[in-house]
């Protein structure tokens, strides 16, 4: 059988001499297909098969498996000559798609996501740390699992009434100083003004949420936790984002 998809590569691994095993994202889920002979000088689908690039796959389907008939480069996200911390974020931002798109449903979700959080890696006119924390809150959203700051978990006390929220990473919801534990675990103070950010990120459209202006030292703030969220509740971290964290420590040229 004979599958056409569009979509963008979240990863190739190298397989024997010439051959790599890809796998793409689609707005039908996740497909892994082998691609043959990808990685010769003269191969005709090796553009197609670049990370990044949004292509046009033809595969072909024996019993369980895919096998690449050829890849049409449609749009490439990113810039060639982009910088180390933009390659590093978008391969981060990748490795959790390939993380999160479980079924057709997710996938359609997180492949719009992914393309315009690359699109605006691309464009290179907003922060990155902005851009991530978004991505990041926007694809656990779209999960179910947002942030509850609305109000305590406990008392009910509205989130604007409290100049710092408690934030219980592991149960998604904030507790009040009068109601925090000191058996509560895993917990992160988090200031009234980045509880804003955080509730803003997810509640305004897409465009909009990228749009935010934050002041640096609370977008340091909603970065940072944004990330410790994101890792508390998928239980794992990642090489991508370790590296990412790296090469920001490199001094600019």
């Amino acid at each position: 059988m004979i599958v056409t998809v569009k979509g963008i590569v979240l990863k190739s691994i190298q397989y024997g001499d010439f051959d790599k095993l890809c796998t793409i994202l689609t707005e039908e889920g996740k497909f892994f297909f082998k691609a043959r002979g990808i990685r010769s000088l003269t191969n005709k689908n090796a553009a197609g098969c670049q990370s990044f690039v949004y292509s046009e796959f033809i595969l072909e389907q024996r019993a369980e498996k895919y096998y690449l008939r050829k890849a049409q480069p449609l749009y490439t996200t990113l810039k060639a000559g982009s910088d180390i911390q933009t390659i590093a974020l978008a391969s981060y931002f990748a490795e959790l798609c390939e993380d999160t798109a479980l079924d057709a449903e997710t996938g359609k979700i997180t492949l719009k996501l992914l393309m315009n959080a690359l699109y605006l890696l691309a464009k290179a006119d907003r922060p990155l740390d902005l851009i991530k924390g978004v991505f990041e809150l926007r694809l656990l959203a779209a999960g179910g699992l947002s942030p509850l700051l609305e109000e305590c978990a406990l008392c009910g006390k509205p989130y604007d009434a409290e100049p710092h929220l408690y934030v219980r990473l592991l149960d998604g919801d904030f507790v009040c100083r009068n109601c925090l534990s000191s058996r509560d675990q895993n917990i992160m103070k988090l200031s009234r003004r980045a509880a804003e950010i955080v509730r803003r990120s997810v509640s305004v459209s897409e465009k909009d949420a990228y749009a935010i202006r934050v002041a640096p030292e609370i977008l340091q703030e909603f970065s940072r936790f944004c990330e410790r969220f994101l890792l508390a509740q998928l239980d794992r971290g990642y090489q991508t984002l370790d590296f990412y964290k790296e090469v920001k420590k490199l001094p600019e040229n």
